[in-house]
């Protein structure tokens, strides 16, 4: 049957539905983003709230209640200022080992702080942590440069390849040109290696734990982690780490962080220390990561 020019148009009934979820997301598109903005208000508010109280705490003197406070503000934002307190307290309460992992965790948000490194420094002396020696891994690729190394090196690389061809057009010596071009391609080179670089010390940092000593522990347990062969308690210790070292958590096969789910279903993970020469699992709550 041939429809004539007065039959009405027959609408597939999917674009219907397609038009209809297009008019409920643009009518529902800001609601949701002015909920979020009122979740994201509510947790900066509840932040600044449980930080005053941690300030008035500590000021009179309950270093447990401003620990708790400074904790709770914490878990919502982060701050150079908020985690350097929290180190501050747990350093005056005798907790290195939290201490540490405050102070490395201010010093990722302030790099340059000379105060933070001062303190980070002081309760490793007094922790008895050997302090990791500086190198050129350590200071000229970072993780905190690696925006610095990807952009210049992609700038260099597109700059270099428009005065190439500038240069092919003009009356320049071949070996002007040769030299032009060695130079060029050897400053890319190292950025590239140097953005490697970089982004593997980003991966060291994200496998990167410091070790904890439980709360309740007494005598040498108090400052000693133990790293056990296999998961679980009831497995003997193979290396002892001191409360406040820095570890690596080793990489599965999907590269990720290798840990074990145990029947109490606490998670275990495999580290090592920073020289390699201590390995074994620990729980969770005694390797507490850098980046959580």
């Amino acid at each position: 049957m041939v429809c004539s020019s007065k039959d009405p148009p027959k609408t597939h009934p999917l674009g219907i539905m397609r038009h209809l979820l297009t008019l409920i997301l643009f009518m529902t598109g800001p609601l949701t983003c002015l909920l979020e903005g009122k979740r994201n208000e509510d947790l900066v508010y509840t932040a600044v709230m449980a930080f005053g109280e941690g300030v008035k705490a500590e000021a009179a003197g309950d270093f447990n209640k401003a620990i708790a406070s400074y904790r709770k503000a914490a878990a919502q934002v982060h701050s150079a200022n908020l985690h350097g307190n929290l180190a501050n307290l747990y350093f005056k309460v005798g907790d290195y080992g939290k201490a540490i992992l405050h102070y490395r965790k201010a010093l990722l948000l302030s790099p340059n702080n000379r105060e933070l490194k001062a303190n980070l420094a002081r309760v490793r002396e007094i922790a008895k942590i050997q302090i990791p020696a500086r190198s050129a891994a350590t200071d000229y690729f970072a993780p905190s440069t690696i925006s610095i190394w990807c952009w210049s090196t992609t700038s260099l690389f597109w700059i270099g390849l428009f005065v190439g061809l500038i240069l092919m057009k003009r009356l320049v010596s071949s070996l002007i040109k040769f030299l032009v071009a060695v130079t060029w391609l050897s400053l890319v080179a190292f950025g590239s290696y140097a953005t490697w670089r970089a982004d593997q010390n980003v991966m060291m940092l994200f496998r990167e734990a410091v070790a904890v000593s439980l709360p309740g522990a007494s005598g040498d347990e108090a400052s000693k982690v133990a790293l056990r062969r296999y998961a679980g308690d009831s497995n003997e210790a193979n290396a002892q780490l001191i409360s406040g070292e820095i570890v690596h958590i080793d990489l599965d096969q999907e590269s990720k962080l290798k840990q074990h789910r145990t029947a109490d279903n606490s998670i275990w993970y495999l580290a090592r220390s920073g020289t390699g020469g201590k390995k074994g699992w620990a729980t969770s709550k005694e390797l507490l990561r850098v980046l959580d």
